[in-house]
């Protein structure tokens, strides 16, 4: 009796543990699949983003889906948007003034925007609308004429949702190749053919090998989109250049700049083509009072996001102890900096304070320091060079 009792309970437990294993099968997807991290140099290290890839509907994974009860992995998989529309949470609208520029790629995990050059004319007064609709002003802080590619670094705010590379060949047989077009003021996929790599000429007359030879027709106000694969990872960038004719001057195109020249560019970027530093604009020491430990503020800068949130600085029966930001405690000035850097310019971060013997909570607008020479002089914001002449390259330029 008790052996039959043991194999009655081993026969429920495999039964039980086949029942767990099937869903969690489902949820990893094709084994073997690779994880591109979006572009190497961007994310920031130890986080890796990657778009997730459809569950194949056909076959076993068709029937264990049917079984599934209602509520399972595989009916949120089944309910989960395409992949070109995960994709477009990626792709920013570049305007000056309310009129549109071209398109643009965030970058998974960083919020920087990889765009194309061509489009941008003067450098000044650029604004990237995200696909939420949210405007945020950027700058340039990289760029590569040659290959027609810009880096904007947005100076408020921090969009995560971001696009990774690709490691598959995009010109092949099989491919299927969408991009992204900005008509009627919004952002949709499109197809795209893709005919061969191929040398085109690009800025400064110097060749462009291995160059993405499109068979579609692009507008102009779609430069700088993502070209991406069918995980939705981006296989290249939209750019400008020219494809040469024997005897003739050379034919203006659209191209593919091919993810080898993308990987390049950015490892090109200078250490200061960062967003700001978000400022909170206090001075403290550390201090531990006897309900609590903290960073007791004895100078508040004025015009500064903690003057606006009045904070008090001063001696210590009247000054504010910071305990905590956005939930995080910070027990010295190095720990509250960290907490601080953590946020983006623009940002809305509560702060948790003891004031009086009495706990409060504020909330602080982060914004950039002040730039000290800026009150000194205001100098004009660094503009694109013009276009060189005669074949020969410009100095590179920085900001």
């Amino acid at each position: 009796m008790k052996r039959w009792r043991r194999s009655l309970a081993l026969a429920a437990a495999v039964s039980a543990a086949a029942a767990l294993a099937a869903p969690a099968a489902l949820a990893q997807g094709a084994p073997g699949e690779a994880q591109v991290q979006g572009e190497g140099e961007a994310p920031p290290a130890g986080k890796r983003a990657v778009l997730p890839t459809r569950v194949s509907a056909g076959g076993k994974e068709k029937k264990a889906a049917a079984a599934e009860p209602k509520g399972g992995p595989a009916e949120k998989d089944k309910a989960e948007p395409p992949v070109e529309e995960r994709a477009a949470r990626g792709v920013v609208v570049i305007e000056r003034g309310g009129q549109v520029l071209g398109l643009g790629a965030a970058l998974a995990g960083d919020g920087r925007i990889l765009t194309a050059l061509s489009p941008l004319g003067a450098g000044n007064d650029l604004t990237a609308r995200l696909a939420d609709g949210t405007t945020v002003r950027v700058k340039l802080g990289h760029h590569d004429r040659v290959w027609d590619l810009a880096l904007l670094v947005p100076q408020t705010g921090k969009w995560a949702e971001g696009l990774t590379a690709s490691s598959r060949d995009p010109v092949r047989p099989d491919a299927q190749i969408r991009s992204f077009s900005a008509a009627r003021g919004k952002v949709a996929a499109t197809s795209l053919v893709l005919r061969s790599h191929r040398t085109l000429i690009g800025g400064d007359d110097r060749p462009l090998e291995r160059a993405i030879e499109l068979g579609s027709r692009v507008s102009p106000l779609d430069l700088g989109a993502p070209i991406i694969d069918e995980d939705g990872r981006v296989v290249a960038i939209l750019g400008r250049g020219c494809a040469p004719n024997e005897g003739k001057p050379c034919t203006p195109v659209a191209f593919g700049v091919p993810i080898s020249a993308v990987r390049a560019f950015l490892r090109a970027v200078p250490p200061t083509a960062v967003p700001p530093a978000a400022w909170l604009g206090i001075q403290g020491v550390s201090e531990a009072a006897p309900v609590a430990k903290g960073v007791r503020v004895t100078v508040v800068h004025p015009e500064s996001p903690a003057d606006e949130a009045r904070l008090t600085g001063g001696d210590r029966a009247e000054s504010d102890m910071i305990l905590a930001v956005d939930g995080v405690p910070v027990t010295s000035p190095d720990a509250l900096s960290d907490a601080i850097r953590t946020h983006a310019v623009g940002e809305k971060v509560p702060l948790t304070l003891l004031s009086r013997g009495k706990y409060r909570q504020v909330t602080v607008v982060l914004r950039a320091a002040p730039d000290p020479s800026a009150a000194a002089a205001k100098r004009p914001e660094a503009e694109l060079p013009p276009p060189s002449s005669g074949g020969k390259a410009t100095e590179e330029y920085r900001k």
